[in-house]
């Protein structure tokens, strides 16, 4: 009697978790920690389900493979993400240096290297993070 009770929750469980992947099938991350849930906690039924999903999966991780960005196109991303982002945030005062009395033409180069110094102390893996996590927002 006791493994005909142990089998029924499972059993509700298993419906519970396919309409919430069923919901939420346009996340992709909260799908995958349920998919994981089920696989441990059931047999060839949950077998049958991944492999769909297991599909799209796959097809997703090919998707990132097929453009993963070379070094040169992650430090220029983000070269450029980091600029604008600067000048975002300090437009006031870039602006009141710019129209100060004692700020030349001449200073314009030295001040953009000076910005652009400060990528200097990101990783190259926070720099990736940073690069892709801006692609996946613009898609």
């Amino acid at each position: 009697m006791a493994p005909k009770t142990s089998a029924k929750p499972k059993r509700h469980k298993k419906r519970k978790s396919r309409t919430e992947v069923s919901s939420d099938s346009s996340d992709s991350e909260p799908e995958r920690p349920s998919k994981q849930v089920k696989s441990k906690a059931s047999g060839s039924q949950d077998a049958r389900e991944s492999s769909p999903s297991s599909a799209e999966e796959n097809t997703a991780r090919d998707k990132s493979s097929s453009r993963e960005p070379t070094r040169a196109e992650i430090e220029a991303a983000f070269s450029q993400f980091y600029m604008q982002r600067l000048t975002a945030e300090f437009a006031d005062d870039l602006e009141r240096l710019r129209t100060s009395d004692d700020f030349k033409d001449e200073a314009v180069p030295m001040l953009i290297a000076a910005l652009k110094g400060g990528t200097v102390m990101f990783s190259t893996e926070e720099k990736t993070r940073i690069v892709l996590a801006g692609g996946e927002k613009d898609v």
